[in-house]
């Protein structure tokens, strides 16, 4: 019998679709396979059975030595819980096992085999040594440490293939990673044979209406094995009907949709897919440019905004260190930015660290684009000042609170209402920065915000909210407040 089809009958009663995924998971032709579901759907339970299988002598996947299984998960306290589901599976057993148990050591090793279970919290400097691992169990990657998790799973990743069929299994919510971080992303990709990766996502269509209880029982099926579970997920789900702070909960966890209340996001994810369904129309006029000048490790960025609400956006960084190594040090999925560079949206400036005002001004001029005005905030202002065109028209944003929140507002607005659009081929930067932008309110007051300190590349985001609030003001014929200094070069 082939080890897919023993391992999927050696596990308990669950639903159709983890032992289908189990099964499919040990085919000799995969090297990664991800599991994604809501909440109660047995997955950490699923883990610890996975790993309890290995620690049977007459459960062997390599030719030499004995098994090891690791687990990881974003804490020692929930890798507690998968270990928890090893101890019951074998039961009855103990005295052929040794079994170390503390605050800091999750362990069991077979006495007469050798195969052993351990467990680790998700650090990347945990990667070291791991290269012998037989099977690695993820346990909710989802809630693994955001940079170091990144830099795990690129170290498990590239480490695959140092002992005959080895595998990583990564089983979670999509929930509460961030919007194109590697989890979801690895998800969103989905399945690819040329790769060895199998992916199986049960989530709830965004386009289908979470209030309904059809969607909630499609895509949970404990339901059908656990009654209890579906009265309980019923109760919430009457709840979160009646308060609405308990939507966005509901539908991230009982729904393994990734979402954000509203407060939280700069744009919603159905309204941005509004956006990018809207026609593109053609360039005519001059268009607004909201502009942000980078320091240190951020970048440069424009978002162009055409009166008829056709959009474009553009960022530029330094050269040194290269992209592979800022994606390091950003902790984003690997070949993200060498896919921005190759769509021509993320500009190099070659041979510095940090880039030049002169260098963006100049891309824009390649580009084809005369602003009719440039919206900047006060930082840095004066580098922008010295290089830039005599014939263009510099408008100095007040960064308050009452400024933010009226661009804020007047983006969403053009976002939700249009007519704002945005070209093809700058709709994977677009996404990417809207996703690491969040929103901070006090009191009624908005401001952007980024959601990764340091980590965060939220520049083109900043942009569209300078350029979308200037647009919305001039849509409604409002003068130009008082307060804003209209610089003309």
């Amino acid at each position: 019998m082939q080890l897919e089809q023993k391992i999927a009958g050696a596990l308990p009663k669950l639903p159709i679709e983890l032992k289908r995924w189990s099964r499919n998971a040990f085919s000799k032709s995969v090297r990664i396979a991800a599991l994604s579901m809501p909440r109660g759907n047995a997955k950490s339970f699923l883990c610890g059975r996975i790993a309890a299988l290995f620690l049977d002598p007459e459960m062997k996947l390599g030719k030499k030595g004995p098994n090891e299984v690791v687990i990881v998960s974003g804490s020692i306290e929930q890798s507690r819980v998968v270990f928890g589901f090893i101890k019951e599976a074998i039961a009855g057993h103990e005295k052929e096992y040794r079994i170390a148990e503390s605050i800091q050591r999750l362990r069991i090793e077979h006495k007469a085999s050798g195969n052993t279970v351990r467990a680790i919290s998700s650090s990347g400097k945990r990667a070291m040594g791991l290269a012998q691992f037989n099977v690695l169990i993820g346990d909710e990657p989802a809630a693994w440490e955001t940079r170091n998790g990144a830099l795990l799973f690129d170290a498990l990743r590239q480490s695959l293939g140092k002992r005959p069929e080895q595998k990583l299994l990564l089983i979670g919510t999509l929930s509460p990673s961030e919007p194109g971080s590697w989890w979801p992303e690895l998800i969103k990709a989905g399945t690819n044979t040329k790769t060895g990766t199998y992916v199986t996502c049960i989530s709830a269509d965004i386009e289908e209406p979470w209030d309904s209880w059809d969607t909630v029982r499609k895509v949970n099926p404990m339901f059908r094995l656990n009654k209890e579970l579906a009265r309980t997920v019923k109760q919430e789900h009457e709840e979160a009907k009646a308060n609405p702070s308990l939507k966005a909960s509901f539908e991230a966890y009982r729904l393994n949709r990734l979402v954000e209340t509203r407060e939280e996001m700069l744009c919603r994810v159905e309204d941005w897919k509004t956006v990018e369904s809207r026609p593109v129309p053609p360039r005519m006029g001059k268009p607004i440019v909201g502009l942000d000048l980078g320091a240190h490790r951020s970048w440069s960025a424009i978002w162009c905004l055409w009166p008829n609400g056709r959009s474009e956006c553009y960022a530029l960084c330094g050269g040194i260190p290269d992209l592979a190594a800022r994606e390091k040090q950003d902790a984003v999925p690997k070949g993200l930015y060498q896919k921005l560079w190759e769509e021509g949206t993320l500009l190099i400036d070659e041979g510095v660290r940090h880039a030049r005002p002169a260098t963006l001004l100049d891309k824009m001029t390649l580009l084809g684009i005369e602003p009719e005005v440039i919206y900047c905030d006060r930082f840095l202002l004066n580098q922008l000042l010295d290089v830039l065109p005599t014939s263009w028209q510099v408008i100095e944003r007040k960064t308050r609170w009452s400024e933010a929140t009226e661009d804020i507002t007047g983006l969403r607005r053009l976002i939700a209402d249009g007519p704002l659009s945005i070209v093809p081929e700058c709709r994977t930067l677009a996404r990417y920065s809207l996703s690491q932008a969040i929103v901070i309110e006090d009191e009624g007051n908005l401001r952007v915000s980024k959601r990764r300190k340091w980590k965060s590349r939220d520049d083109v985001a900043i942009c569209a909210t300078l350029a979308g609030g200037a647009l919305a003001r001039q849509l409604q014929r409002k003068p130009v407040e008082t307060s804003v200094r209209l610089l003309v070069c």
